[in-house]
């Protein structure tokens, strides 16, 4: 178990953690209570005390630890839910920690700050020790779901012009904060720069295009969270076709055996139940589902998902023929 850390006032802490920050990293860091408590378990805010913060450009939760916590590996299980609800770096903080638990946090891969001790966040690959006094910092390897899906409207719909954060949340589904993080995340890449006019922060991409899109593929990722093997109708759930069943759609690439589409994975309970979709094993199934990290409709006006999607996808498939009709898509763009 952890030992009993000192006690977390809700002002003393924020200010301890803005010090340390602010003294390591030579940029002021504004700590401030977490607002976004309803969308995550109710046992998580009886057990911790939330806050938000920037950390080198960078969306940050930081989940306090109010009382005995548990196990590291339990600490790691909560860290992981806020981090799926928020889609932020999310660390742990605490004014006291043993080595062993340090050591054990670290193997968990658990980010975590212990003011006037240590910082430790691999995904901003930060790693300051009591032994180290100078952070060590790289660029993310890859774009956010948020900043992937602004990044691909962008070039998708360009005539449409929509620049920020309030505008593109009702276009892509997120909430206008996400939207900004998403700015953020674009921003540190090197893809764009934001500027302000009157109350409004508005993104303008460095490069347009083809040319933008070959700059930021070394950061793409794959929308996919996971596969789920279903019987029902899902043509009846009005769904994307996705997959290699779009991409059969799309070029000339053979239409695999049974058709997949696509649902946000915060979606698909919701979904599976209004159009009983039922997940059963692979043999048993008559459709594929693919959950998503971002909305797959927010991007497509028509019945497949969106190519660059699908390109970010299968760009680098170990089937050489999936991965041509991947590029073939760039093909077709009107760029």
């Amino acid at each position: 178990m952890l030992r009993k850390d000192i006690s977390i006032s809700d002002t003393q802490f924020p200010e301890a953690l803005e010090r340390y920050l602010g003294k390591l990293l030579h940029e002021r860091i504004d700590v401030r209570p977490f607002e976004g408590t309803r969308s995550l378990p109710s046992f998580i805010g009886r057990i911790y005390t939330l806050y938000e913060a920037y950390i080198l450009g960078r969306y940050c939760v930081i989940v306090a630890k109010r009382e005995d916590a548990g196990t590291p590996a339990d600490i790691a299980k909560h860290i992981d839910i806020v981090r799926n609800a928020t889609d932020a770096t999310v660390a742990f903080a605490t004014m006291t920690i043993s080595v062993h638990n340090r050591s054990r946090l670290i193997g968990q891969g658990v980010p975590f700050i212990v003011p006037g001790n240590q910082l430790y966040i691999p995904d901003l690959a930060i790693d300051l020790r009591e032994h180290f006094r100078a952070p060590r910092y790289r660029q993310a390897d890859s774009l956010s779901p948020a900043a992937q899906t602004v990044l691909f409207h962008h070039i998708l719909y360009p005539s449409r012009n929509v620049t920020t954060p309030s505008l593109l949340a009702k276009r892509l589904r997120y909430s206008a904060m996400s939207v900004g993080r998403a700015f953020d995340d674009l921003i540190a890449a090197g893809l764009a720069e934001t500027v302000r006019h009157g109350k409004e922060r508005h993104i303008h991409f460095n490069a347009e295009g083809r040319h933008l899109l070959e700059k930021a593929t070394p950061l793409l990722r794959s929308p996919v969270r996971s596969l789920k093997f279903v019987r029902g109708d899902a043509f009846g759930a009005h769904l994307k076709l996705a997959g290699e069943t779009a991409l059969s759609h799309l070029t000339e690439l053979a239409s695999p055996r049974i058709d997949t589409f696509a649902v946000a994975a915060s979606d698909w309970k919701a979904i599976s139940q209004t159009a009983d979709l039922a997940e059963t094993d692979r043999d048993a199934a008559n459709c594929i589902i693919e959950t998503w990290s971002y909305d797959p409709a927010a991007l497509s006006d028509t019945n497949t998902a969106d190519v660059l999607s699908l390109y970010a996808q299968f760009r680098d498939h170990r089937d050489e023929r999936v991965a041509m009709a991947a590029d073939h898509l760039l093909e077709n763009l009107p760029w």
